[in-house]
């Protein structure tokens, strides 16, 4: 097992954390400068993770890796045990991969060890749940651009929709794929760009940072027929630009959701076609 130790200026913290979309991390110190965080992986996982951190320090333009160690396997799995703890998130519960739900009064999301090391879940994935279980229906037929792990994708086939789940990383890809078989769901998980997608669906789920809106938000409308369901906007400066490229493509707002941690301030939309 090696834990790799990164810097990262705090400013950027916030948009590396959406960008990373699901991987674990824990911070080890954070002020207004600068924030110093470990992501643990296994050997045949390393350079893999070490590359997908790189590229986005390149995007974000800042960011270094500070220190790499080995640490004894039976302390990371104790370590994880210790610290990762059920998040309600109603009508969902997300729980560590090695637990069982015995309740009946909401509906289990199992992540795998790895994903939400010493962070719970970030606010724009909370976000995100708590619109999926409002504005997603049995038999509706959803698309998740950017899925990550999966989580949304897995909490929307929980409600039994119809799920096809696109990532462009093909790691993100795999997560997904075991992530929805370790959930006992069927979800047609492919590492496909949104310009790549040419049918319709009633709920289109993007969490996603404002960078990448730019380029893809445009396309979005012609996806979906009901909702479009986004998170990862950070701050007023990125929701005034969100409401615009809505307003461009005549998309109405449905309901908006903000949510802070740690003083940082995140904004979630629905939005529907004006008809």
């Amino acid at each position: 097992m090696k834990k790799l130790i990164y810097s990262l200026p705090a400013s950027l913290f916030e948009v590396f954390v959406v960008e990373f979309n699901g991987y674990g991390f824990e911070i080890l110190n954070r002020d207004q400068n600068e924030v110093i965080f470990a992501i643990y992986s296994q050997e045949e996982e390393l350079e893999g993770i070490k590359e997908a951190v790189e590229e986005i320090f390149k995007e974000l333009g800042g960011g270094s890796l500070i220190l790499e160690e080995d640490i004894p396997e039976e302390n990371w799995e104790e370590k994880w045990k210790n610290n990762i703890k059920p998040v309600k998130i109603p009508p969902f519960i997300i729980i560590p991969e090695w637990e069982v739900y015995a309740g009946k009064d909401l509906i289990p999301i199992k992540i795998k060890i790895g994903m939400a090391f010493g962070t719970g879940l970030h606010p724009t994935t909370q976000i995100m749940l708590k619109f999926i279980s409002r504005f997603v229906k049995k038999g509706m037929k959803v698309l998740d651009v950017g899925t990550g792990s999966g989580i949304l994708a897995i909490a929307s086939a929980k409600l039994g929709a119809e799920v096809d789940a696109i990532d462009i990383q093909e790691e993100a890809v795999k997560e997904c794929i075991e992530n929805s078989w370790e959930n006992e769901v069927k979800i047609n998980c492919e590492k496909k760009s949104v310009e790549q997608i040419n049918k319709k669906y009633d709920v289109v789920l993007a969490n996603l940072q404002i960078d990448i809106f730019r380029n893809v938000f445009d396309k979005l409308p012609e996806l979906f027929d009901r909702y479009l369901i986004i998170s990862g906007i950070f701050k007023n400066k990125e929701k005034d630009e969100i409401i615009n490229m809505a307003k461009r493509n005549k998309l109405k707002m449905v309901e908006e959701i903000s949510q802070q941690k740690e003083g940082e301030l995140w904004y979630g939309f629905v939005f529907e076609q004006i008809h």
